[in-house]
């Protein structure tokens, strides 16, 4: 086998694993997002459920299409799934245990 194919499967196998760590991730976020409450958010001090919802909403669509793009073979774009994944990770380790503390029950 030819280094350079080589190479390029290793690549390709990289970056669909990295676009499937990201699309759980987000989507996971947005499940988190949507589970808790307004009043958890306020009291939290921490924008609004509305805000994150949309933010991991779209971080969402953005890093599943990518990974859609991935298996059909087309590349994706990184700078997509980074910000998708910066901002999955933000609300993930600040907002997500800020919330949780104050959740009704």
């Amino acid at each position: 086998m030819s280094p350079i194919i080589l190479v390029s499967m290793v690549d390709t196998l990289i970056g669909t694993v990295f676009a499937l760590v990201i699309a759980v991730m987000s989507v996971w976020a947005l499940i988190v997002a949507l589970q808790a409450t307004n009043y958890a958010y306020e009291s939290a001090g921490k924008r609004t459920k509305t805000f994150w919802v949309a933010v991991t909403a779209a971080c969402a669509v953005f890093s599943v299409f990518s990974l859609y793009t991935t298996f059909l073979g087309a590349g994706s774009s990184w700078l997509i799934q980074l910000i998708a994944a910066t901002a999955a990770g933000v609300f993930l380790a600040d907002v997500r245990p800020a919330v949780a503390v104050r959740r009704r029950r």
